[in-house]
């Protein structure tokens, strides 16, 4: 309900000028051309970056573990080609012992001890000793003799499952106050078919783990290890080793690949975590962690970057849109206001607008110009009229008038002329009769000029009969009229026609001097014909202009109407007119 009163709202504000509708539905289609550019532009970006943050993370912990897979794989190398040296030496313990005492000495960072079992996992020659200890033996056959010592199961069980499997890595062991990260890595000796025998060399680790503690993603990034139970063995933060790996993570434990985002379970920090397989034995993996809030950080600048723009595009653009609108408009709206302002007034005036080259302009000069015309035509039309009532006065004045003025005279002496000869009276009481009748048919022909419409509406014989007997009562000359034919054409030919008759007898009434004058109009199917034909005077033609005496003014009008005109005249024997239209010219012309 009230989106449809605001929508009823906003379309009535819009009805009220075509202004408001450019405004909004410009401002509108902007407004939506650029949040839709600006959102792709956006979602564009956040993609791109998010596909630059998974990439690189994931390319760090792919670069970590195959860095930490190469240094287990040279420790292993190492530790199978002493393990070949041994059983090249032969089985004497005093050369296995010194060979261990080597190896301890030679790498006392990476080896912090060094067991040798028998084929029963009974413990033969332990060098676990400090190195200032070992740096004082330099008898072997004292290290053999010395008496054997406790072994942690660490130990035991690495030489076990070496004697079993073959060479056997453990688990990550964290040992001393310093809990120093240690593995444990068993080789089976083999001197002879029935001789054979373990060496388990406890390995340091805490330079593959400072390569881990090293990797970092920015300022809240770190990387760490996990073994392949699941537990986290190698950490910035000691508080989290000995944990159980996120479920989220688990794919790494199956030698998978990726990138995921989820919520770290100890700080409940949002955080990406890319995630990378050690490989080889140990079945290690490396996880990549970082802060979502600070990967996050390009994306949000670039959102913030893209939202300024998009507001410095929506508001110039507004701006820019207001301003046209408003050049496009304003020209219209003083049209407007000046069509409204001749319509209140009456007064027509010009829009008064600057030059200019577009179609606005151009509407605004055609109005002027059309205005200019309307000044000049409301000059001729007053002009006319003055004309026109000039010529309706002089109308009444030369035969109403006069006609009534003749029969008035005749009126009065009518009575003594009666009493002195009633037949000269009955005669002049005609000649009364036919001067009044002439005067009503003068009257009804002046009411249809002032009346138009009358005569469109009325039948061309009617007005011709009425046209010749204003003549006749005028002139005193007998017009007759004679009709054939269904006489039904557009009202633009029968004005037309009418015009010529009434142009043709008025000339023979004031140039004639004619005792008959005869019309005929005869209407066929396919042409009408209207024939004046007068037993005036007649005159030259080659002597008389062709626009003199209305001839000018009758071909004019044939000529309107698509009809023919032609005239004939003979001195002393009278004039004849034709005027010829044929009915398809005359249908093309309706």
């Amino acid at each position: 309900m009230f989106i449809q009163r605001v929508y009823q709202r906003i379309s009535h504000w819009l009805r009220q000028g075509i202004q408001r509708k450019l405004v909004f539905w410009s401002i509108g289609f902007w407004i939506i051309s650029v949040s839709i550019i600006s959102l792709t532009f956006l979602w564009t970006g956040q993609n791109e970056i998010m596909s630059d943050i998974r990439k690189r993370n994931v390319q760090i912990a792919s670069v970590v573990s195959r860095d930490i897979n190469s240094q287990i794989s040279s420790i292993l190398s190492d530790i199978r080609i002493f393990s070949h040296y041994l059983e090249s030496m032969g089985a004497e313990m005093e050369d296995q012992t010194s060979a261990l005492l080597t190896l301890r000495l030679s790498s006392p960072q990476r080896y912090h001890a060094a067991y040798y079992f028998n084929a029963n996992n009974e413990l033969l020659i332990h060098l676990a000793d400090p190195l200032e200890s070992l740096l004082t033996m330099d008898d072997s056959s004292n290290i053999v003799s010395r008496p054997s010592v406790p072994v942690d199961n660490e130990v035991l069980a690495a030489s076990r499952a070496a004697s079993e499997t073959g060479t056997f890595i453990s688990d990550v062991q964290f040992v001393g106050l310093d809990r120093i990260p240690v593995i444990f890595v068993a080789v089976p000796l083999s001197f002879s078919s029935t001789l054979s025998r373990v060496i388990v060399l406890q390995v340091d680790m805490r330079d593959i783990w400072q390569r881990i503690n090293l990797s970092t993603v920015g300022e809240s990034g770190y990387t760490y290890a996990v073994s392949q139970q699941g537990i986290i063995i190698a950490h910035p933060d000691p508080a989290y080793l000995g944990r159980d790996l996120p479920s989220e993570l688990e794919p790494v434990l199956d030698r998978y690949e990726g990138f995921t985002e989820y919520n770290e379970h100890f700080t409940q920090r949002a955080v990406y975590a890319a995630y990378s397989p050690v490989g080889g034995p140990t079945g290690w993996g490396i996880v990549v962690e970082q802060d979502k809030s600070e990967a996050n950080a390009p994306i949000i600048r670039v959102s913030i970057i893209i939202i300024i723009i998009w507001l410095a595009l929506a508001t110039i653009g507004t701006v820019g849109i207001l301003i046209m609108t408003r050049n496009f408009t304003r020209p219209i709206v003083e049209l407007t206001n000046t069509t409204q302002e001749i319509e209140r007034t009456g007064k027509l005036t010009k829009t008064s607008m600057e030059e200019r080259p577009d179609e606005v302009g151009q509407l605004s000069q055609s109005f002027d110009q059309m205005i200019e015309r309307l000044q000049s035509m409301e000059g001729r039309l007053a002009t006319v009229a003055i004309e026109e009532r000039n010529r309706l006065a002089r109308d009444l004045h030369d035969a109403v008038s006069q006609t009534l003025f003749s029969a008035s005279l005749i009126a009065e002496v009518l009575p003594r002329l009666w009493e002195r000869s009633p037949e000269e009276g009955l005669r002049r009481l005609e000649e009364v009769r036919q001067l009044t009748r002439g005067a009503l048919a003068e009257m009804r022909t002046l009411l249809l000029e002032l009346r138009p419409t009358a005569l469109v509406e009325a039948e061309l014989p009617n007005l011709l009969s009425q046209l010749a007997e204003s003549i006749s009562g005028r002139t005193r000359v007998p017009v007759t009229v004679s009709t054939k034919g269904d006489c039904s054409f557009p009202a633009d030919v029968k004005v037309a026609l009418y015009r010529i008759a009434q142009e043709a007898l008025n000339n023979v009434a004031k140039h004639a001097g004619a005792t008959e004058v005869k019309v005929n109009l005869l209407c066929e199917p396919d042409k009408v014909t209207l024939k004046i034909t007068d037993d005036g005077k007649g005159f030259d033609m080659s002597s008389v202009p062709s626009d003199s005496l209305g001839i000018g003014i009758m071909h004019e009008r044939a000529g309107d109407i698509g009809a023919s005109l032609s005239m004939q005249s003979w001195v002393g024997r009278g004039t004849e007119i034709m005027v010829v239209w044929d009915n398809l010219s005359g249908e093309e012309h309706s």
